[in-house]
């Protein structure tokens, strides 16, 4: 009951001291609420867009890290293909000689 009537009294007090305010007073605290307010959405729309970019960072990363794997592969598939070896290989069963000065790598 105690809590009711401090209540009540409180929201009397606050509507006396509203009635009392200007219109100037109350644009200007109208003002500042709804700068707030303003504010408090902008907030909200920059961390989502925010999280957003971030998530499309990670996915464009991602595909970096996957064509950096696919570089790397067909690079280790070009060393295999041009090895000493394997060149020789394939001269002797065209029964061709192996001579390292005519080889050449095109970059």
């Amino acid at each position: 009951m105690l809590q009711e009537q401090r209540k009540d009294a409180t929201m009397r007090i606050i509507s006396e001291k509203i009635k009392t305010f200007s219109r100037v007073e109350k644009a200007f605290y109208g003002s500042i609420v709804l700068s707030g307010l303003t504010l408090a959405i902008g907030i909200v729309f920059m961390q989502t867009r925010l999280l957003q970019v971030q998530a499309q960072m990670a996915h464009v990363n991602q595909e970096i890290n996957n064509k950096q794997v696919e570089i790397d592969d067909a690079e280790q598939a070009v060393n295999e293909l041009i090895r000493d070896s394997r060149l020789l290989e394939i001269a002797e069963k065209a029964g061709l000689t192996y001579n390292n000065d005519n080889v050449g790598v095109a970059e």
